[in-house]
């Protein structure tokens, strides 16, 4: 059933856009979010290696995770669990508002060290944590001095995240399309439509889902069907076809900011 949804949708994306060879194709990023909460997340490995994942840290499967995916030649990045506005459990080793500088670099060193392959990080959650400067400030600090890249899930619209990043001069990017927070083919179908277009509109455009079972099968399917004008990479392909100018100040990095985004519950 699943792969008759995932086939009527990129037979949809086809037939209603005219294709010019000459035209460079349009981009789309997958992050796979929660990885490492159970061994069942281990079904998302048959998904293509450009597909990014976002492991969880501290759990039983988080560096065992990081290892088969760097074995896959597929990029990881650190789900890093930030304090949420609905007060849900996060779990060991989570950002708080409540942390001085000193414990959110602690924190997410900690973090870094139980997913050993990221090569950049996104929150878990963080409805309250990615609106504050000072910790949001902290986590940008641990990620330019190693390099990584971030992406604003933007789990509220008063997330203050990629600009933080902006102007601290971390390489940074924003999540547009939650492709499954209705776990549902019907729903699937759609979001992925929509991030196609986005990504036809724009260039390129960011989708995040889960290793919920509808969510892998109806991907497996698409994502190796997709329209010849779309191009799957991974995230840091994204981010290197950005020309990266460090903010000044928050109003410049406000200004910088592509159309606006839909937040989904977290």
């Amino acid at each position: 059933m699943l792969n008759v949804f995932a086939s009527s949708v990129c037979a949809e994306l086809n037939s209603t856009h005219v294709i010019n060879v000459a035209t460079k194709k349009a981009q789309i990023a997958i992050i796979i979010d929660d990885i490492g909460n159970k061994p069942a997340d281990a079904d998302a490995f048959v998904l293509p290696s450009k597909v990014t994942f976002a492991i969880l840290p501290h759990t039983d499967y988080s560096t065992r995770f990081s290892n088969w995916a760097k074995q896959q030649s597929r990029e990881v990045m650190l789900h890093m669990p930030m304090e949420s506005l609905n007060g849900k459990a996060l779990g060991h080793g989570a950002i708080l508002s409540t942390m001085y500088p000193n414990e959110v670099e602690k924190a997410l060193a900690e973090a870094l060290r139980s997913v050993p392959d990221a090569v950049g990080v996104n929150n878990h959650m963080g409805s309250k944590l990615t609106q504050i400067t000072l910790q949001m400030s902290s986590v940008m600090d641990v990620l330019r001095d190693r390099g990584l890249f971030f992406v604003d899930s933007r789990t509220t619209k008063f997330t203050r995240a990629h600009l933080i990043a902006q102007k601290t001069g971390v390489l940074s990017a924003q999540r547009h399309i939650f492709l499954d927070h209705f776990p549902r083919e019907d729903f699937l179908k759609r979001q992925l439509s929509t991030l196609i277009k986005q990504a036809r509109r724009q260039g390129r455009a960011i989708g995040i889902a889960h290793p919920y079972p509808v969510s892998i099968e109806f991907l497996q399917h698409a994502l190796a069907n997709l329209p010849k004008d779309v191009e799957l990479i991974s995230v840091s392909e994204y981010l290197g076809h950005q020309k990266f100018r460090p903010a000044n100040n928050l109003k410049f990095a406000e200004n910088t900011r592509n159309e606006p985004i839909m937040v989904s519950p977290e």
